[in-house]
């Protein structure tokens, strides 16, 4: 290809991806951006860059090289949501021209036409317009590079050296002499073409991937899928090399596994699905994307939580479909080519750390989400794309024209489809409407609204909207917002009424007990709050400071003051800059010595 006309389509990309992404760039911040960017104290403080790196719960989740990304650009251009955005926008288009160029270096047709299905797929747009997800887009385009690199180095390692002419001319009528045989001198290799640097930049790059997300861990398995679809066979010389590339990934997805269940607490029971339950729900989550990617409708921040119960037999239908077709595929490999299976392996592999083997997070209120399925949206862009150009190759020409056209109006379509799919990211609440109109069973969408009007001072359509969460599903979180709306309207008793239901449903929950401590002091019923302020502190709190500044205050309404002046200064030891614990340890030691007079 001419570099004109790469250059040409290579804009092309990179103008459609701008144009389909528009509403994104347009967009605020939205769900988990507050502890990522926007409210993450991490990223004001001098020895940032260092917490970063080498604490792993400074942040939500330790994926340090995204955070790294986030303080850099918070230098640059503060908290303005375009400058984000307009990045994630760009690893996105960054990303499609890399796997373009990795489809070129395999040696398959179609390429650019995989790019552009990657690129327009309405199924990337929750990993592009939702800026926590820097962690998928960062990590796949340094998994790209890492791919291009290590596919590099694998050529430059088998490439022969091309010889050099040698021997002295010979003067016009001189008698010839015979030639000295000359060793052949290899031609000069650049240092960025030598197959040491090639391999370092591979390992580089993942591990930079891997740092940003550690789905990155299944890039060495897609390697040697490629080697063998290539090769049909895979050797010692093979695995070797890629030897590190698996410790690394491994290493830093066991790291990832532990954190959620440790630090996320990622456990209990909305995760207690048993190994036959996640072989059952592992086939229906591949069926999900697969359908997805192949009929992008009615996308979803949030989709509903499946029932899963392998005890029930149509349950193990799509598990039973996926296997049955990976099974087909090996057994046809020399008849029908090794292509079929390669893309059963890939698109499996990619989708397996979010099949429900390993908890997460997310599984507490849906077992799939679009972000899950980013990289393996580039590997359906290629076997569906690279295949069809293949198969038009021999046509005529007004039929590779016809088909053309065709793919053009498909590309148009999915543009749109993309374009519609941002604007639901605008803001926090537009995202929240959307999301129930896809999905109005979505009992977390209704809280989260809900806290949105809230804060906003709606207390009327919070409640509402807090009230349906419940009638969806018995949530301490919702009895906590319900109690809430109560207080602010400074209904005391009602809120009261609330948090004793939450208590009921966990009858240790420690802010439940605070809460309901906080409004038994309001309500002038100390000797109850002392109580249950005391058993709040048996366990651990996230802002234990504002539960000794209550227990203060109760013992103060009994006129214990010097008690009370403990648990003020108990307070200020825990967060030294709450002005208020502090105030109230100087009044409650001036009433002590009025008291003693």
């Amino acid at each position: 290809m001419r570099r004109g006309t790469l250059f040409g389509l290579s804009f092309l990309i990179l103008v459609s991806v701008l144009a389909a992404y528009r509403p994104a760039l347009q967009a605020g911040f939205v769900w988990n951006d507050d502890t990522y960017l926007t409210e993450n104290p991490v990223l004001d403080r001098p020895d940032a860059l260092s917490l970063i790196w080498t604490e792993p719960r400074a942040s939500e989740q330790y994926y340090p090289l995204v955070f790294t990304t986030f303080w850099i650009e918070k230098q640059l251009w503060g908290l303005r949501p375009f400058g984000y955005h307009l990045v994630n926008v760009l690893l996105h288009a960054g990303s499609a021209l890399l796997l373009w160029h990795f489809l070129t270096r395999l040696k398959l047709r179609g390429g650019f036409f995989a790019a552009m299905l990657f690129a327009l797929h309405p199924v990337s747009v929750e990993s592009v317009a939702w800026v926590t997800e820097r962690k998928n887009t960062l990590s796949l385009f340094l998994s790209l590079l890492a791919m291009l690199a290590y596919w590099s180095f694998l050529a430059t390692r088998k490439a022969a050296p091309a010889p050099t002419a040698v021997g002295a001319p010979t003067a016009v009528g001189a008698q010839p002499q015979p030639r000295k045989k000359k060793r052949a001198v290899a031609a000069p290799v650049p240092w960025w073409r030598k197959p040491g640097f090639l391999y370092a930049a591979a390992l580089l790059s993942l591990t930079l991937a891997l740092f940003a997300k550690t789905t990155a861990s299944v890039v060495p398995a897609v390697l040697l899928v490629l080697i063998w679809w290539k090769r049909g066979r895979i050797d010692g010389k093979d695995v070797i090399p890629l030897l590190p590339f698996f410790a690394a990934g491994i290493g830093l997805a066991f790291h990832t596994a532990w954190f959620e269940r440790t630090m996320v607490l990622a456990t209990g029971e909305e995760w207690s699905l048993s190994f036959l339950g996640r072989v059952v729900l592992a086939g229906r989550v591949f069926a999900f994307y697969l359908g997805k990617m192949l009929l992008p409708t009615n996308l979803a921040f949030i989709y509903p939580r499946w029932e899963i119960d392998a005890s029930v037999w149509w349950q193990w239908l799509p598990t039973i479909a996926a296997l049955a077709l990976l099974t087909l595929a090996w057994i046809l490999r020399e008849r029908v080519g090794r292509g079929p299976l390669t893309v059963l392996l890939l698109l499996g592999g990619v989708i397996f750390p979010a099949m429900g083997f390993f908890n997460v997070y997310a599984m507490r209120y849906s077992y799939v989400a679009d972000h899950f399925a980013y990289q393996a949206v580039a590997i359906f862009a290629a076997a569906v794309a690279c295949p069809i150009a293949a198969a038009l190759e021999p046509l005529s020409l007004a039929l590779r024209r016809a088909a053309t056209a065709l793919v053009l109006v498909v590309f148009a379509i999915l543009g749109v489809l993309t374009f519609h799919q941002g604007r639901a990211y605008a803001d926090e609440d537009t995202l929240w409407r959307h999301t129930l109109a896809v999905n109005p069973g979505c009992f977390m969408c209704h809280t989260n609204y809900g806290s949105s009007l809230m804060a906003r001072g709606n207390l009327d359509d919070a409640f509402s909207h807090f009230q349906a969460s419940l009638r969806l599903r018995r949530d301490v979180k919702t009895y906590l917002n319900l109690a809430r709306v109560e207080e602010l309207r400074e209904r005391f008793d009602a809120a009261a009424d609330w948090l004793e239901a939450a208590l009921r449903l966990d009858p240790v929950h420690p802010i439940a007990l605070m809460n309901l401590a906080a409004m038994n002091t309001k309500a002038g019923r100390f000797d109850e709050a002392i109580v249950q302020y005391e058993k709040a502190l048996e366990h651990s709190l996230p802002d234990i400071h504002l539960a000794y500044n209550g227990l203060g205050a109760a013992l103060a309404g009994k006129g214990r003051y010097l008690e009370a002046a403990e648990q003020f200064k108990r307070a200020l030891v825990a967060n030294p800059d709450y002005t208020p614990a502090r105030d109230n340890l100087n009044r409650a030691l001036a009433l002590h010595e009025q008291g003693r007079r």
